[in-house]
């Protein structure tokens, strides 16, 4: 099984995936921001092609509870869409499967689309989630996986990578 995430109109996969119903959508969900629905260990392929960059890096939550009977308590809760995307698509991979990505990097334009989402995906980013950061507590991050890298290159304005699952 092959996934398009954030396909839209253009799906380039077996199954497209968008949080919009649509021509080429044959999933219907918020990437990011709910589990993908697809079991453990049952997708070759994922592809994601102009899509990453319009994940935020986080989303507060402030909820308030109101049961205590003295006072109001408020506690903050905090979601790293980008970050649960990247362990939902480990969780959906087969051993060995592969995750491409690509995104606009480096050029002044990248910043004039209002829903992209800052900072880019670059090359520093991508090393939190293949292990090319081992003095950095990724796992503290939310971080519990790794992926091995088999590809990255810039192409244009665009960053090409292609990430494996490791096969055991």
């Amino acid at each position: 099984m092959t996934v398009d995430l954030g396909c839209g109109p253009h799906k380039r996969a077996e199954i497209g995936l968008d949080c919009v119903p649509g021509p080429g959508v044959d999933v219907v969900c918020w990437a990011g921001f709910e589990p993908l629905p697809f079991a453990d260990a049952s997708v070759h392929v994922f592809v994601a092609y102009d899509f990453l960059e319009h994940l935020p890096v986080a989303v507060w939550e402030r909820v308030v509870d109101r049961t205590a009977p003295d006072r109001e308590r408020v506690t903050v809760r905090v979601h790293r869409p980008r970050i649960y995307l990247l362990r939902e698509i480990h969780r959906c991979l087969v051993p060995g499967g592969v995750f491409e990505s690509v995104t606009p990097v480096d050029y002044p334009e990248w910043a004039q689309d209002p829903t992209h989402e800052a900072p880019p995906w670059t090359e520093a980013t991508w090393a939190y989630f293949t292990g090319g950061r081992p003095e950095v507590p990724v796992a503290s991050y939310g971080i519990d996986f790794r992926f091995d890298l088999l590809h990255m290159a810039r192409v244009g304005h665009h960053l090409r990578v292609a990430v494996q699952k490791p096969r055991g």
